[in-house]
């Protein structure tokens, strides 16, 4: 004991030591707070910020959410602040993936809640992606609404006024529109609306296909397909013969799948239904702890959904909403046997398709064009202007035959009228349409430098970007309607792929 009292002494005796401790007095203190004197240290209040936002920030930290899930706790700040209205003047940017309340700078909860009080009354203003991706995901959980349907209208309203500035949320936001159909048991009706229920209108088409108009086939692969054959060039110039061939040769194919192969042309380019589990509100921050009322949902005729022991499935068709790479090279190889038939300005490359295929489409292509031969040598042209000046000419005759006195006349037949060709009949000159295609303004500039001999590397500076990060963008772009890439590099220099620069130059005016 004297040793330790030794070095007692020696450490308080240290000049150093007492003077780093000054006049300090410690006293005890107990080791656990409450957690109420925790969240008046963690958060303190501030002048000027609403009393109900302050509180809903001290959630963070009570005891049940320390262990609590953090969809449990948007939920429950969500319900608290559901009818709150700010009118913060600052728009403040707000970045962050699956956002929550408890993401957000005080600034930031303040922006959100006053451009949600503005959304409310129907202005729908620019503000971060961030903010409406969270008011979304107020809706899907019912905050702030008094039912599902009032929560479903919501939805739609924000997907029409912000889906087309933002793809990916756009993409969402019909998901979950679906979903909330499902989920809280709305109107089957309302999922038409969605581009699944019209991916299934496409499958349940070809399913029964002979059952179906030419125009509803053709409409349904074309909507199924890889390949958009209503871009094509020369489907532009050949519409209803393409329309023709591609039905008629994706029934023949059928028939002939059913006569000499073992699955149905269907199986081999739709599948069969399955059953997979389905995960609502998928990618969603969204609270799962309450009841649903029923335990089965038929959406049509190729679809539906069931719930047991906690979780969704659905028996479906698996597949893409677009996309499909069977129908794609049909449709494509269509296309590109046509286009030799008919000598078409420029050829398309031919897709890897089997040979009877092949024969398929180069025998109902003959066919249709023996048939318009047929029909053109069969046609009667009759100009019905003329009919009444060959009745006056008939008149005149027929006095001249019964009346013998006076000279014989001749009666020159009528000659039409002509006009002087002025600035309201006469042609038009070529404009130029304004920008149809999937590309941006600068990726449009950059292809007219490509395609009639312009600076690319200019166009790329002005579009902000570099030659090889556009072309990279148009190939993917442009990759469904030509199923290929149509830029390539010679070195460092972006080239045109030969095969589609008449294409292209359809698409894409000078």
């Amino acid at each position: 004991m004297k040793d330790i009292d030794d070095l007692i002494e020696l450490i308080m005796g240290d000049s150093k030591l007492k003077e780093s401790l000054g006049d300090k007095v410690y006293r005890d203190e107990p080791i656990l707070r409450r957690a109420s004197q925790l969240v008046r240290d963690v958060i303190p209040k501030k002048d000027g910020t609403p009393a109900k936002l302050m509180e809903m920030r001290r959630m963070v930290y009570t005891p049940e959410a320390q262990w609590k899930s953090r969809e449990w706790l948007f939920y429950k700040q969500g319900r608290f602040m559901e009818d709150f209205e700010d009118s913060f003047e600052e728009n403040v940017f707000f970045n962050k993936y699956f956002p929550v309340y408890s993401d957000m700078t005080l600034e930031q909860q303040r922006s959100f809640f006053s451009w949600r009080t503005a959304v409310r009354r129907g202005e729908y203003r620019e503000t971060s992606i961030s903010y409406i991706f969270l008011y979304a995901y107020e809706l899907i959980n019912l905050i702030g609404v008094p039912d599902p349907r009032t929560a479903y209208d919501r939805l739609r309203a924000l997907l029409d006024n912000y889906g087309e500035k933002e793809p990916n949320l756009k993409a969402y936001l019909n998901n979950w529109l679906f979903d909330m159909v499902i989920y809280y048991g709305l109107d089957i009706s309302l999922a038409d609306l969605t581009e699944i229920c019209e991916f299934d209108k496409a499958v349940m088409t070809l399913r029964s296909a002979p059952a179906h108009s030419r125009d509803e086939i053709f409409e349904a692969l074309n909507s199924l397909s890889s390949y958009n054959a209503e871009r094509s060039s020369f489907y532009k110039a050949y519409p209803e013969d393409l329309r023709a061939v591609a039905v008629d040769s994706y029934l023949a194919l059928s028939d002939y799948y059913n006569t000499h192969r073992k699955n149905p042309l269907f199986d081999k380019y739709i599948g069969k239904r399955v059953w997979n589990v389905h995960r609502m509100f998928h990618a969603a921050v969204f609270c799962h702890y309450r009841t649903v009322k029923h335990d089965s949902v038929v959406i049509d005729e190729v679809r539906r959904y069931v719930f047991r022991s906690g979780d969704w499935y659905c028996e479906e068709y698996v597949g893409k909403i677009r996309g499909n790479k069977n129908i794609g090279d049909l449709l494509r190889a269509v296309d590109s046997i046509m286009r030799k038939k008919y000598d078409f300005k420029k050829p398309l490359r031919q897709p890897d398709i089997i040979k009877p295929l092949i024969k398929i489409i180069e025998e109902k292509v003959n066919a249709l064009q023996e048939e318009k031969k047929r029909a053109e040598a069969a046609r009667i042209d009759i100009d019905l202007s003329k009919l009444g000046s060959i009745r006056r000419a008939a008149d005149i005759t027929r006095e001249k035959l019964i009346v013998d006195e006076g000279p014989e006349e001749m009666i020159p037949a009528d000659i039409p009228e002509t006009q002087p060709e002025t600035a309201e009949n006469s042609p038009s000159e070529k404009t130029v349409s304004a920008n149809t295609t999937p590309l941006t303004d600068g990726e449009y500039a950059f292809m007219q430098a490509l395609l009639y001999g312009g600076d690319c590397s200019a166009a790329a500076r002005n579009a902000g970007s570099m030659p090889s990060l556009l072309a990279d963008s148009i190939n993917e772009k442009l990759y469904d309607d030509f199923a290929d890439t149509v830029i390539e590099f010679n070195g460092e220099q972006p080239l045109i792929i030969e095969d589609y620069e008449e294409e292209l130059k359809g698409m894409i005016l000078p």
